[in-house]
């Protein structure tokens, strides 16, 4: 379990407080919002663990998993723009992405709401009222994997 949130706080203290220069052939973008989703996941996977008792976190700890989630969602509109559809790097982002900008960014801020209601949810460590702040969240990830995830 240290070892995700390890490599979650090193992903935000590294990677993502700046966006890095893109390359022509969209590589770099692409190697950049992996590392955004990357902090997504690992935060996810994180408050998984103690919403299913397969691990017990301080509150404090499930708080900032939660605003990872919030930050990786903010931050992935910037990590989003470039349009990589022409790329030759490999991505499972579908162009859908930036065909329905509108709607793809839209359902980024509806999980960083989301992450955002989990992290005062989790102020008390009780997974009772963790619990919808979850489902809530996990639904914004499926619906935008669904639609523009390969």
């Amino acid at each position: 379990m240290r070892k995700t949130l390890t490599a979650a706080a090193a992903l935000v203290a590294a990677g993502l407080t700046v966006q890095p220069a893109l390359a022509d052939d969209g590589e770099a973008a692409i190697e950049h919002r992996n590392d955004v989703m990357n902090v997504a996941g690992a935060a996810m996977g994180a408050i998984g663990c103690f919403m299913k008792g397969d691990c017990a976190l301080p509150n404090e700890v499930l708080v900032r998993n939660a605003k990872a989630i919030a930050f990786a969602g903010e931050a992935s509109v910037a990590a989003f723009e470039t349009d990589t559809t022409d790329s030759m790097a490999e991505t499972t982002a579908l162009p859908a992405i930036w065909e329905k900008w509108d709607m793809f960014e839209g359902g980024l801020t509806a999980m960083t709401e989301a992450a955002n209601e989990l992290a005062v949810a989790s102020a008390e460590g009780d997974r009772s009222a963790m619990g919808p702040a979850v489902q809530k969240l996990g639904g914004t990830c499926k619906e935008c994997h669904d639609a523009f995830r390969e």
